[in-house]
């Protein structure tokens, strides 16, 4: 059925039994690949999952001896962009797993094109990890193009962090956990991300769906104000022990270039410091209108990875 694939190897859709091995495959890909592990969760797998139609649009492939040794997603945004998550272990390269999750894909990508209204564009997009050869290859011969690269950065600190600096008449503060400063939170990112390339809003409940996991910590998401008014928010969780994540950071268009995204961003550090938390990482745009790499930078974190967004237009 699926001309690419080894003999002996099996596809099938996935089921809540199937997260654990879901996870080790993921794992074990950016070990091999990056040498910078992620962090996954089952919340993490079934808030994805929350999204999509997984007798549909997610697949696992089984290895002879019934590994899962692949795994992939296809999440249609509703915004243009129909995004592919593909996932092979090590340890069963060129074995066509690839090859056959991004036929899959597209296969499935392709009838919900066919369901759409006519004249709307439609692309197809697929994140991977810059270094790796073999899957740059793989979208490319595919008629896939490199449109975005996406940095990971890190810090590690190793004593405390310098304090923050506020701008003259900005005080700071954590989030109360409360659904009225939830929302606000919510509020001051949406407008910051306003300025983001590609930002689709996204609804309180879709957002607080994604944020508020089971690791949820108000005491890591932070609130700057002028008076009444939240200038600018960022948002960071622990991810497993050891180890820090900031999720969001934003600051409105009137308070920008005057140190506060700096001020935020060592008001974490200084947060995770305290919780003995001596990593911190977070993502962001390598082509980022508001030069977010570079103050990341100044702030001494350094760039462990870069994502290449690829993308294939099925509908002009």
């Amino acid at each position: 059925m699926y001309s690419a694939l080894k003999m002996g190897y099996t596809v099938r859709h996935p089921t809540v039994d199937d997260i654990a091995a879901i996870i080790a495959v993921m794992r074990d890909f950016d070990i091999a690949e990056a040498d910078e592990v992620d962090v996954y969760h089952t919340e993490d797998i079934l808030a994805d999952w929350e999204d999509l139609d997984i007798s549909k649009d997610a697949w696992v492939v089984l290895a002879p001896d019934g590994m899962l040794c692949g795994y992939a997603t296809l999440t249609d945004q509703e915004d243009g962009y129909i995004v592919s998550d593909g996932y092979v272990h090590p340890l069963h390269y060129g074995r066509g797993i690839g090859t056959t999750l991004i036929e899959l894909m597209e296969a499935r990508a392709a009838e919900l094109v066919a369901d759409i209204q006519e004249g709307t564009r439609q692309v197809l997009v697929n994140n991977i990890i810059s270094s790796s050869a073999a899957s740059r290859s793989l979208l490319e011969t595919r008629g896939y193009v490199l449109a975005r690269v996406y940095f990971r950065m890190h810090i590690t600190m190793d004593a405390p962090p310098i304090p923050p600096v506020w701008p003259e008449g900005i005080t700071v503060r954590a989030c109360d956990g409360s659904p009225e400063d939830i929302y606000r939170a919510y509020e001051t990112i949406e407008d910051g991300f306003q300025d983001h390339w590609a930002h689709t809003p996204r609804s309180f409940e879709d957002w607080r769906r994604y944020m508020l996991r089971e690791n949820f910590d108000p005491t890591l998401w932070f609130l700057a104000q002028d008076g009444e008014q939240i200038t600018g928010a960022i948002l960071c969780r622990i991810r497993e022990a050891g180890r820090g994540w900031v999720e969001q950071v934003a600051v409105r268009r009137p308070w920008r270039k005057q140190g506060l995204g700096m001020a935020l961003l060592l008001q974490a550090f200084g947060a995770f410091y305290q919780h003995g938390i001596l990593r911190v990482g977070l993502g962001v745009d390598g082509q980022s209108l508001t030069g977010a790499q570079y103050l990341y930078e100044r702030a001494g974190m350094q760039v462990t990875m870069h994502i290449g967004r690829y993308e294939k237009v099925l509908r002009p």
